[in-house]
């Protein structure tokens, strides 16, 4: 073969592989995750893969890169097969219609994969300032300006804000990993004919609930909130994550030194703060969020297993599964009422996409996998509120219970 075709040939082949990976990733993505978003798929991707569920990294790697290069190449020996049984003229009239088509395809596949994850629009977002920091003053006569706070509107500068109060609260606060209202059933707000978290929806309607229904809702997410670090920060602090940093915060040395958290207000107060996780505590820099923020310590699943013994049915992919996090959380908040005021913050994990996490608990009644763990968390959160209910710090403790973000999984 002449050098010439064998260039011609390298790219065709490219081309193809670039086209039948367009093609199975947004397949794989779909099957996988749904109606994401270019930021969630960017995040995914720049993730350090430490402490985490890589099931889904090699699911990707297996059913979409190899799959690719493999059709890749017999699409290949098949073009090489044609091109010795036709004759010249009629492997050229191919050649040209073959290329034609792989072009008008591949364009199609790129317009198509910007369409349904907004590329193009996430690159603009990139570009945009904003000018809600109005009130700008020189500082040291030089071109710098240091940005400060407008009291006609909602953001200020973090050091103006002092909060205080008399007969304060004890405050429980958890993460719940993926949850949303799409569990419940139509009557309560849901989109299931059986409610698969009837005890949830029981607490959400005897207590102070926030919805955007007239039934059981939620928060609708902003951009830069919706995956777990994202989510706790823009809760803690009231600010959204970059996607630029994302889980890249554990190489950072400082998390957001600027911003007034949840975590600090309470330090100024005198609480004493522990988050409780049963992954790792360095992922995607979450030890730097809540420690340099005011918490006093944090326990993950290292710090866990170095106190306590653990089954191997007690553990999934990410760490500790959550019925067994939440038995260890009654002897931490046990202990943390002995100091005083306290913050007792965890997040739970078994919802996870793609597929969850079954425990022993987890019921076998519904239609699907998923629903029956969501049908277990409700459980085992109700049995922890009832735990609560029965101890002597109950009547002066506020219990928040917050989805971090919507599930992830199609």
């Amino acid at each position: 073969m002449k050098k010439k075709n064998k260039i011609l040939l390298t790219v065709f082949t490219i081309i193809i592989f670039i086209n039948i990976l367009l093609l199975n990733s947004n397949i794989w993505i779909y099957n996988n995750f749904g109606n994401v978003k270019f930021q969630e798929i960017l995040f995914t991707l720049l993730s350090p893969t430490s402490g985490t569920d890589t099931s889904v990294i090699f699911s990707y790697i297996i059913r979409v890169i190899v799959v690719s290069f493999v059709l890749s190449i017999l699409f290949i020996f098949c073009v090489l097969y044609l091109r010795r049984k036709c004759s010249s003229k009629a492997f050229k009239y191919l050649k040209c219609m073959g290329s034609l088509l792989i072009v008008i395809t591949l364009i199609l596949s790129l317009l198509y994969t910007n369409n349904r994850y907004e590329v193009v629009a996430y690159f603009n977002y990139q570009s945009q300032k904003t000018t809600i920091y109005n009130k700008k003053k020189k500082v040291h006569k030089k071109k710098n300006t240091e940005y400060i706070g407008d009291s006609t509107i909602i953001y200020q500068n973090p050091e103006d804000v002092k909060i205080s109060g008399d007969n304060t609260n004890n405050l429980i606060y958890i993460y719940l990993e993926s949850f949303e209202n799409t569990f419940l059933d139509t009557e309560n707000g849901g989109i299931k004919n059986v409610n698969c978290l009837p005890e949830l929806t029981e607490l959400a309607k005897q207590n102070t609930n926030f919805s955007n229904t007239d039934q059981l809702g939620g928060a609708l997410p902003f951009t830069g909130t919706t995956w777990t670090i994202a989510s706790m920060t823009s809760q803690f602090t009231g600010l959204p994550l970059k996607v630029e940093v994302a889980n890249d915060m554990d190489k950072q040395n400082q998390f957001m030194p600027g911003a007034k958290t949840i975590g600090d207000i309470l330090n100024e107060n005198g609480y004493i703060q522990e988050l409780m996780i049963g992954s790792q505590k360095e992922f995607a820099g979450t030890d730097k969020l809540f420690l340099q923020h005011g918490f006093d310590k944090i326990c993950d699943i290292n710090s866990l297993k170095q106190e306590y013994s653990f089954k191997s049915n007690e553990l999934n992919q990410w760490g500790l599964d959550d019925y067994k996090l939440f038995e260890l959380a009654k002897n931490e908040i046990t202990q943390l009422a002995q100091t005083g005021k306290f913050n007792f913050t965890m997040a739970t994990i078994d919802c996870h996409m793609p597929k969850g996490f079954l425990c022993k608990y987890c019921p076998n009644t519904y239609e699907n996998r998923y629903e029956n763990i969501y049908a277990c968390q409700s459980k085992l959160i109700n049995s922890f509120i009832d735990w609560c209910k029965s101890q002597s710090w109950y009547e002066n403790t506020t219990i928040v219970l917050v989805g971090d973000h919507p599930t992830m999984a199609q």
